[in-house]
């Protein structure tokens, strides 16, 4: 039972796709929210440094304004205010003054305009171009004065954040996995809730009835239609079977007195001619009356009017009975019965898998050879239960033919029966959730097998 329901737990081809595409869909969305995170945070920091631009472009301005050109030289010769932060740097040229320089080596030429512009500058003794956003001015006496600031903080801000998207990558793939996966799990676990209900249905157990939710979501409107349709059925199988009831006594009821009558006739006549019609006439109402109540039966099995009576048995016991009980059948009709059996336990109705090894073996004595093996074994989690002789057989194009209702080959019409053996024998292992299978026995002839769930 526990690996039962790990199979039933575990995620099918389809359920893998869906839970794929749900990690796929979460992990691009959650790359996506912290890409887009870096933007706006690659966006306040660039404003904040623009701004930090203006702010020394500013300084600078108010000390021209305030002192001319010898206080802006002395303020940016002794990196006052603002311009002592070391990312800054500052050229003021022209306006017949030699060109004065704080931090900075060469700056391209770039247009005044109000907002600082992105450019690459060298400082120092290297020989690498720098990232760095700089703003210049025009001052009143015709200088130009330039203000920038390197890119260094956006750097450091890229390998902070580079550093920090590793882990965040990791935390979200595990989240997307794990999300993916319960999701999987869940829709999994409910959709093998409902197909064991469809199952328990086509057993022909019409009381099952799903446990319905509050939810409203889809689960809870198939499992309504689920219950509903379990009603409809177990009210038309209960309209079957008082209907099946009606026809068994209004038929029964003839053949009863069609026997009662021939036996009437049989004790007042004398002469052998009709003794000999009457007696046959009495045989044809005894298989008909058999007939009837086998194929009622065969409708009951199948539409899933019969109370649940299922035990735990060993099909070696039942098919040992069995064998027992036909032996002097065997005996007189010069067959040789014999047995083949291991252990192989199932829940079932003792009573209709006795039934249906009696049809395997009476159709094995009307129609095989003069030998006939009755075997059990377990094999991958099925009962099995074979009823094997080495008469002519069936031919395999024939085989799914015979196990319907009054189907009966050419080369069995001259021999009594109704052709419903066979039908029964598939009947009762469908009921038992199994399959009837007819091949071909070893050395030839016919070979009857009911697998079974073990």
């Amino acid at each position: 039972m526990f690996a039962r329901a790990m199979r039933q737990r575990r995620l099918s081809p389809t359920m893998l796709r869906l839970v794929a595409a749900v990690f796929v869909l979460q992990l691009l969305s959650s790359a996506a929210a912290i890409f887009f995170l870096r933007t706006q945070m690659l966006d306040v920091v660039r404003a904040d440094r623009e701004d930090q631009v203006i702010d020394v472009r500013d300084d600078l301005l108010a000390a021209f304004y305030s002192g001319g050109r010898g206080a802006l030289a002395d303020f940016i010769r002794d990196q006052r205010g603002s311009v002592a932060d070391p990312g800054v740097f500052v050229t003021l040229a022209g306006g017949g003054a030699p060109t004065l320089t704080s931090n900075i080596d060469f700056v391209p030429a770039i247009t005044p305009g109000p907002r600082p512009q992105a450019v690459l500058v060298r400082r120092g003794d290297s020989a690498t171009e720098q990232d760095a956003l700089v703003l210049a001015s025009t001052l009143p006496d015709g200088a130009r004065l330039t203000v920038g600031l390197m890119g260094a903080s956006e750097r450091r801000f890229n390998l902070a954040f580079a550093a920090a998207i590793g882990l965040t990558i990791a935390v979200a793939v595990a989240l997307a996995l794990v999300s993916a996966l319960v999701l999987g799990l869940a829709i999994s676990s409910r959709t093998h809730e409902i197909a064991k209900a469809a199952e328990e249905l086509a057993a022909g157990n019409f009381g099952m009835r799903l446990a319905e939710g509050q939810s409203g979501d889809g689960f809870d409107h198939l499992r309504l239609q689920m219950n509903q349709m379990a009603e409809r059925i177990a009210s038309l199988v209960a309209e079957l079977g008082a209907v099946s009831g009606a026809l068994a006594h209004d038929l029964r009821s003839p053949v009863t007195r069609l026997s009662a009558a021939i036996d009437t006739a049989l004790a007042r006549v004398d002469e052998p001619g009709a003794v000999e019609a009457l007696q046959a006439a009495r045989a044809d109402a005894d298989g008909l009356r058999a007939m009837l109540e086998t194929a009622l039966e065969i409708s009951r099995l199948e539409g899933g009017a019969v109370q649940d009576r299922r035990v735990q048995l060993d099909l070696a016991a039942v098919a040992a009975d069995m064998v027992e009980l036909y032996e002097p059948l065997a005996e007189q009709s010069g067959v040789t019965l014999a047995l083949d059996l291991s252990p192989a336990w199932i829940m079932a109705d003792r009573e209709l898998i006795s039934r249906a090894l009696a049809n395997a073996i009476d159709n094995a004595l009307k129609y095989g050879g003069d030998a006939i093996t009755v075997r059990t074994h377990a094999a991958e989690g099925e009962a099995l239960l074979e009823v094997a002789d080495n008469g002519p057989g069936i031919a395999p194009e024939d085989r799914p033919r015979v196990v319907e209702r009054f189907v009966r080959l050419d080369n069995a019409r001259t021999r009594p029966g109704g052709g419903l053996g066979l039908s029964m024998v598939n009947a009762v292992a469908r009921l038992h959730r199994g399959r009837l299978e007819l091949g071909e026995a070893h050395g030839g002839g016919l070979a009857v097998t009911l697998h079974l769930p073990a």
